[in-house]
């Protein structure tokens, strides 16, 4: 019985770590430019729905996600901009975290009609450090791994750079 509750009582200590630093991490929103990962170009806006819980809303320039012109039949050409979502979980303390995440996209033409070797949706994940601060500056770099929808996979390097307030 003993060992049980000692069991307990470290799982219980290891578990909420954070409860017993001096001073909460103070996780911010931020705007940053992205260059690389789930698209070439894209301009995002984070904020926080928890402590260490993200939800990032992004407009992606020159994304992989494509519009296709009447005369082609495969791999489109004209890159249009596209909405992203992304949710991301944040290991660590003060300035310094993993992050991990996933989102989707969706392409902004959904009057085209896409062929069966392509889809509107894409998928991302992200596996990345990040360094944010309050009213200062904000930088993340990682792997941004991308999936459209029966078309292809990507594993992307990203870099982002921008403002946390």
């Amino acid at each position: 019985m003993k060992r049980m509750l000692l069991l307990t009582v470290l799982i219980w200590i290891i578990s909420n770590g954070d409860a017993f630093s001096q001073e909460p991490d103070k996780i911010v929103t931020a705007l940053y430019l992205e260059i690389g990962g789930k698209g070439f170009f894209g301009f995002n806006v984070d904020f926080p729905l928890a402590p260490k819980s993200r939800l990032t809303l992004g407009l992606t320039a020159l994304d992989h996600e494509f519009a296709k012109r009447p005369t082609e039949t495969e791999y489109p050409t004209m890159a249009l901009p596209t909405p992203s979502v992304m949710f991301l979980q944040l290991f660590g303390k003060q300035r310094h975290y993993f992050e991990t995440g996933v989102g989707v996209s969706i392409s902004p033409v959904p009057w085209k009609e896409y062929s069966p070797n392509d889809s509107m949706l894409s998928l991302h994940a992200a596996l990345g450090y990040r360094y944010q601060v309050s009213s200062k500056f904000f930088f993340r770099a990682g792997v941004y791994p991308f999936y459209r929808i029966n078309w292809m996979f990507l594993p992307l390097p990203g870099v982002s750079l921008g403002y946390s307030w």
